[in-house]
C-alpha cells in the first residue's frame, strides 16, 4: 500500500469541514484534483460523510440550465465535475452565472484538474474571485488509502441527534482551529464551535467564540460573516434573558443580510427579532415580525425556517389566548419538522402542544406531549429543552393536584436551568415551585422562592414579573397578618 502524503489529508480534512460548515447553505467551494481517476476517489471520500449529488458539466447551457433548475435537498452537496478542456462557452457560464452556485442554498463543489485551472483564472476571473473556498488536492491516481482519510476526517454529521455528535464537532474542529491559518475558515470554525456550545445548553462558552470570529470576520471585511456572528450573538444573549441586547444584534445582523442581498439571513434575523419582543411582551410586533420571516423562508424553499416561524406564531397566538388558532401553527410545524428530521424542532413544538392542552383544561393530554418532548431533549442532549418539558410536567402536575410530584419536577428543573445558566428557565422553575409550596402550606418556603424568582425575572425583564410581585405581596401580607 503506497504511503499518502499528509498535507493531502490535511487538506481533505479541511475540505470535508468547509462542506459541513457549510451545510443547508449556499456556498461555492473550488478543488483542483490531480486527475479525473483521483478525482473518483476524492469523490468517493466525500460521499463517505455527505449525502452528494455530482453533476457532470458537458457546456455552458446545460451548466446554466442545471443551475436553474436544480433543487437540491438541503442536506446534499452538489459536486461539479469540470472536463479537462474548458470550452469557452462553459468558460463564459461559469464567469456570467457564478452566483447560481450560492442560489441552490447547499454547498457546490466545483472540481477541476490542474491543467484547467489557469483557463478557470485567467477566461473566467468573476468565477474565481466568486469562490468561497478553494483546496488544491495533489495526490497520486494510484493507490491512495482513503480509509486513512476517513480515520482522519471522521464523518461528520451536523444533525444535533445526540449530545455525542456535539461533542465530537466540539473535538474535530477544536483541532481544526489549531491547525489552519486562512483567516475567513478559522472565523467559521469558531462560529460554528460558539454554534455547539450553545446548542449544549452553554451561552457563556457560545458568546465567547461568536466575539472571536465576529473579530476576525470584521478584520478581513467578510461582511456575511460579520452578521452571521452578530446574529448568533444575538440568539445567545436572548438565551441568557437579555431580549434588548439580542435585539441590538440582530438589527445590526439584518442591516448586513439586507445589505449584501442575503434573503436566507435576512428571514432567520426578522424572526428572531420577532422572538426577542414576544420575550419583551410586544406580541403584536412579534407576530410582524415572524409573518415576515415565514413569507421569506417560503419564498426561498427553507423548510426548517418555515416550520420554526410556524411554530413561533403558535406560542405569539398562545400567549394571547387564541389557543386554537395556536394549535394550528403547532401542528404544522411538527408536521414539517417530522418531515425533514428535526427533531430538535419536534421537540419544542410538542411541548408547545402539550402547554396549549394544558391550558385549555386538558392535562392528561399536555403529559402525554410534554412526556414525548423530554424523551427526544433527553435523546439529542438538549439540556434545555429537558428542563423546559420537566418544568412543564410539574405544572401540568400541579393542575392534577399532585403537588408534591409537581416540585419534583420542579426541582430537576432548576438544578438543569442553574446548570447551564438559563435564567428565565431558573426563574420560571422557583416561582412555579413557590406557587406548590404556597398551596401545600409551606408559605415561608414559598415567599422565599418567589422573592428569588422575582428578582430573577426582574433582571431579564420578563413581561410576568409585575404580575409576580402583586402575588408576591399578597402572600407576604396575608402571612403578617397570620404573625
Amino acid at each position: 500500500m503506497e504511503t499518502v502524503a499528509l498535507e493531502d489529508l490535511d487538506e481533505v480534512d479541511l475540505l470535508l469541514t468547509e462542506l459541513e460548515i457549510s451545510r443547508g447553505k449556499g456556498n461555492l467551494i473550488l478543488c483542483t484534483v490531480a486527475s479525473p481517476a483521483y478525482r473518483d476517489h476524492v469523490i468517493e471520500a466525500i460521499a463517505r460523510s455527505f449525502l452528494v449529488r455530482v453533476m457532470a458539466v458537458e457546456s455552458g447551457d446545460a451548466l446554466i440550465s442545471d443551475l436553474r433548475s436544480i433543487k437540491p435537498n438541503e442536506k446534499e452537496v452538489l459536486i461539479w465535475t469540470l472536463p479537462e478542456t474548458l470550452s469557452k462557452d462553459i468558460l463564459d457560464a461559469l464567469n456570467n452565472f457564478r452566483e447560481l452556485f450560492y442560489d441552490n442554498g447547499v454547498p457546490s463543489l466545483v472540481l477541476v484538474t490542474p491543467s484547467a485551472l489557469d483557463e478557470v483564472i485567467w477566461k473566467a476571473p468573476d468565477f474565481w474571485r466568486y469562490r468561497g473556498g478553494y483546496h488544491i488536492l495533489n495526490g497520486s491516481e494510484r493507490g491512495l488509502d482513503y480509509q486513512a482519510v476517513e480515520a482522519l476526517s471522521t464523518p461528520l454529521d451536523f444533525s444535533y441527534e445526540s449530545k455525542e455528535e456535539l461533542l465530537r464537532r466540539i473535538r474535530i474542529n477544536e483541532y481544526l482551529r489549531d491547525k489552519i491559518s486562512d483567516q475567513r475558515e478559522l472565523a467559521c470554525i469558531l462560529g460554528e464551535l460558539g454554534t455547539v456550545y450553545f446548542l449544549l445548553g452553554e451561552p457563556l462558552k457560545a458568546i465567547e467564540h461568536y466575539e472571536q470570529a465576529l473579530k476576525i470576520s470584521r478584520e478581513i471585511g467578510d461582511r456575511r460573516g460579520e452578521g452571521a456572528h452578530l446574529g448568533n450573538l444575538g440568539a445567545a444573549y436572548a438565551d441568557l434573558g437579555k431580549p434588548r441586547k439580542a435585539i441590538d444584534y440582530y438589527q445590526q445582523a439584518l442591516a448586513i443580510a439586507r445589505e449584501i442581498g442575503d434573503r436566507r439571513g435576512e428571514g432567520s434575523w426578522l424572526g428572531n427579532l420577532g422572538a426577542a419582543y414576544a420575550d419583551l411582551g410586544e406580541l403584536r410586533k412579534a407576530i410582524d415580525y415572524y409573518q415576515q420571516a415565514l413569507a421569506i423562508a417560503k419564498e426561498i424553499g427553507d423548510r426548517r425556517g418555515e416550520g420554526s416561524w410556524l411554530g413561533n406564531l403558535g406560542a405569539a397566538y398562545a400567549d394571547l389566548g387564541e389557543l386554537r388558532k395556536a394549535i394550528d401553527y403547532y401542528q404544522q410545524a411538527l408536521a414539517i419538522a417530522k418531515e425533514i428530521g428535526d427533531r430538535r424542532g419536534e421537540g419544542n413544538w410538542l411541548g408547545n402542544l402539550g402547554t396549549a392542552r394544558a391550558i385549555l383544561g386538558e392535562p392528561r393530554k399536555a403529559i402525554d406531549y410534554y412526556q414525548q418532548a423530554l424523551a427526544i431533549a433527553r435523546e439529542i442532549g438538549d439540556r434545555r429543552g429537558e428542563g423546559d418539558s420537566l418544568g412543564n410536567l410539574g405544572n401540568a402536575c400541579a393542575n392534577l393536584g399532585e403537588l408534591r410530584k409537581a416540585i419534583g419536577y420542579q426541582e430537576q428543573q432548576l438544578a438543569i436551568s442553574r446548570e447551564i445558566g438559563d435564567r428565565r428557565g431558573e426563574g420560571n422553575a422557583l416561582w412555579n415551585m413557590s406557587l406548590a409550596l404556597n398551596e401545600i402550606g409551606n408559605s415561608v418556603q414559598a415567599i422565599e422562592c418567589a422573592k428569588e424568582a422575582l428578582k430573577i425575572l426582574e433582571s431579564i425583564e420578563s413581561p410576568h414579573a409585575e404580575k409576580m410581585r402583586r402575588k408576591l405581596q399578597e402572600w407576604e401580607e396575608a402571612s403578617n397578618q397570620i404573625q
